[in-house]
């Protein structure tokens, strides 16, 4: 994507994608990977050439990030690294000077969190001062009193815990047996389904983000961006692809079921020793990604809408379906619904 023509003619015409290569390899070998990462996933969000990015993008995007309750450090070095990506592009005159970097929001954040900091401590000052003029004997009596013991409150709940008569799936529906949510395995009535095995939950699952992805039919494990195909499971294929998506252009080089990234995909191949992109291989890659973003167990107890907000951020096309998690549940929830049966016709055929 190169730079508007309007903008001026003393922008050097170069494509998103050269500057961002252009801008890493600036980097030290320890940030290079995340840095990239950072700038193709606010790239496909904002779905726009850089050059025409706006504060309000980047604002939107911030509030997305705090919307999934990523890491505090995570949404600080994200946004960190992108104002980066920014004023290298306005220094080397790729990019205009149009985007005031001064008003970036992780600055609002910092004051805003020295603010509370401030407030907290002026709270704990005047409780101690509180608590000094209490005397002794009611502080000892507060702290001895069985009705307040922290001993006795969570004690019930130990042992709920530990006891082997009931498993994690049973301790949520006694907590809430007449409000079932998308979260619960109860919405299918059929109580046979309880006995599907945690593996065949996560097969469902994946076979929910290729209906999303557009990569379903018999040959999405060889469908690339823009729906094209590759020949060779020997590698990633590696090729960037650009197309229209809600009328702008964008370029990526996703391929597979799963559409990973090829940084993604070096990545997992070099921690797993994985040598091909081979399904099954893609199948592998897949749930390993899904466990790093800590929604494979949401997904094995059948919590799906937890498991789909975790990971909006790595497939948007979780998102696709009105653009919000919140407008795509209703669909997702059917579409993992209709998966989970053809995987239970296939348990009560084998019984």
């Amino acid at each position: 994507m190169y730079a508007s023509k309007h903008l001026g003619r003393h922008l050097l015409p170069m494509s998103d994608m050269e500057l961002i290569r252009l801008w890493v390899n600036r980097k030290s070998p320890r940030n290079r990977r995340f840095s990239w990462q950072a700038a193709n996933h606010f790239r496909v969000f904002v779905a726009k050439p850089l050059a025409q990015v706006t504060l309000t993008d980047v604002e939107t995007f911030a509030a997305a990030m705090r919307a999934q309750k990523l890491p505090p450090r995570f949404y600080k070095q994200t946004l960190v690294v992108l104002k980066s990506l920014f004023a290298f592009g306005q220094q080397t005159k790729i990019l205009p000077a149009t985007l005031p970097l001064h008003r970036w929001p992780v600055l609002g954040r910092n004051r805003s969190k020295r603010l509370r900091f401030q407030l907290s401590w002026a709270f704990l000052i005047c409780l101690c001062f509180f608590l000094g003029r209490m005397t002794p004997r009611l502080l000892w009596a507060q702290s001895v009193s069985p009705e307040s013991s922290p001993a006795s409150q969570r004690l019930p709940e130990v042992v709920a815990l530990n006891s082997p008569d009931k498993g994690e799936d049973n301790i949520d529906r006694d907590r809430s047996p007449e409000t079932p949510t998308l979260n619960s395995p109860e919405p299918i009535q059929d109580n046979r389904l309880d006995s599907i095995a945690p593996e065949l939950r996560v097969k469902a699952f994946l076979d929910t983000i290729a209906a999303a992805e557009g990569t379903a039919s018999p040959d999405g494990y060889r469908i690339q961006y823009t729906g094209t195909k590759f020949v060779s499971f020997q590698d990633h294929p590696r090729e960037m692809k650009c197309g229209r998506r809600y009328g702008k252009k964008l370029c990526s080089d996703a391929a597979g079921r799963y559409q990973f990234l090829s940084t993604t995909w070096d990545r997992f191949a070099k921690k797993f020793g994985v040598r091909d992109f081979s399904p099954e291989n893609q199948d592998l890659m897949a749930i390993e990604l899904i466990r790093e973003k800590g929604a494979l167990e949401d997904i094995e107890a059948g919590r799906l809408e937890p498991a789909v907000r975790k990971l909006a951020y790595i497939w948007p096309s979780f998102r696709r379906y009105g653009g919000s998690v919140e407008s795509s549940m209703p669909k997702l929830e059917a579409m993992y619904l209709q998966n989970l049966g053809i995987y239970r016709q296939g348990l009560v055929v084998s019984n």
